[in-house]
């Protein structure tokens, strides 16, 4: 008997000196559809693995902002973050130029453009030590606000909130002449509550996922931008997982993030329809407030191309977004 106890023992021991845990963080809350994507690689890639590679999530926000996050995987205390372009945006300046302000204006459009220069974003971010694993949509940026907005002058009298850290927003904003506050997103319910911002920018499903438009319940139908997000890891987390079991493991990291894609924009409407039930007002905008909105956007890109970097990149989306313009009207 006591030599079997001692050989489970040493094939415990075998088995747990090989096992992995990734620590994962997201602003994604329980119940929302990124949470279950992530929730659904975690799975996979534990089966995959016989449990020698699992996944441990810290969802909504416990860990903090996406700066905090980014900043814990560069530390070592996470390995992995599953993170909007804002995020991402962190770690490597170029992906902002994929939500450039009323440029890119259809998932047609922005697969057209990712399929061109998605392997130039991801070798930018292993350059800073991080893979990325997936891409993912986060949904069309739209503005909730606290009075009815249609117009940019609308805005004015309201206080918008910015991501903290983000000073070439934060600076266009400003230089266009609305009031703003740079906060964590963390901090977005109570600061609404406070009424120490009156409105905000950000995709339906994650106003409604947070709850946040019932506190800012005016609804600009516009197509601000297409917000993208991914789960990415550091290169030195990545390399503690079995070599053996990389390609499977990044095949259903993949594999996940196509299907995210998928649901978020099956699910956008519905988000709207259910908001609506409870007491949230759409204004379309009409043909001269989009323009507008367009001018003024584009009059601020000098102030958000704030590296060389991302210009460059900038000037790559633009090319690819033009050509796929002459494509449409062919």
């Amino acid at each position: 008997m006591k030599k079997i106890v001692i050989v489970l023992a040493i094939m415990f021991l075998a088995a747990t000196a090989h096992a992995v845990t990734i620590k994962l963080a997201t602003l994604a809350p329980e119940q929302s559809p990124w949470y279950d994507v992530i929730r659904g690689m975690a799975d996979d890639w534990k089966k995959a693995t016989n449990g020698e590679v699992t996944v441990r999530i810290y969802a909504g926000g416990v860990v903090g902002d996406e700066t905090d996050v980014v900043r814990k995987i560069g530390i070592g205390t996470l390995d992995a973050g599953a993170i909007t372009g804002v995020g991402m945006g962190e770690i490597s300046s170029e992906v902002q130029a994929m939500q450039m302000p009323m440029m890119i204006q259809s998932y047609e459009e922005l697969d057209y453009i990712m399929s061109k220069v998605s392997g130039k974003l991801e070798s930018c971010l292993d350059k800073k030590g991080y893979k990325v694993l997936n891409w993912g949509d986060v949904g069309w940026v739209k503005f909730f606000a606290q009075k009815k907005v249609v117009y940019p002058d609308d805005m004015k009298d309201q206080t918008m909130f910015v991501w903290g850290g983000d000073t070439g927003v934060l600076d266009a904003w400003k230089e266009a002449g609305f009031k703003v506050m740079p906060l964590a997103i963390t901090d977005m319910l109570t600061s609404l509550q406070t009424k120490k911002i009156n409105a905000f920018s950000t995709s339906p499903i994650a106003a409604a996922s947070f709850q946040w438009f019932a506190l800012a319940p005016n609804m600009s139908d516009i197509k601000w931008a297409a917000l993208i997000g991914g789960t990415v890891i550091s290169k030195k987390s990545w390399n503690k997982i079995p070599e053996k079991y990389r390609p499977e493991l990044e095949k259903i990291a993949v594999k996940r993030g196509e299907d995210l894609k998928t649901k978020i924009r099956a699910l956008e409407g519905e988000a709207i329809k259910i908001m609506v039930k409870n007491g949230l007002k759409v204004h379309p905008l009409p043909e001269d407030a989009v323009k507008e909105w367009t001018v003024r956007s584009k009059g601020a890109y000098p102030k958000l191309l704030t590296t060389p970097e991302l210009k460059a990149m900038y000037e790559e989306v633009n090319k690819y977004h033009l050509e796929y313009l002459s494509l449409k009207n062919k």
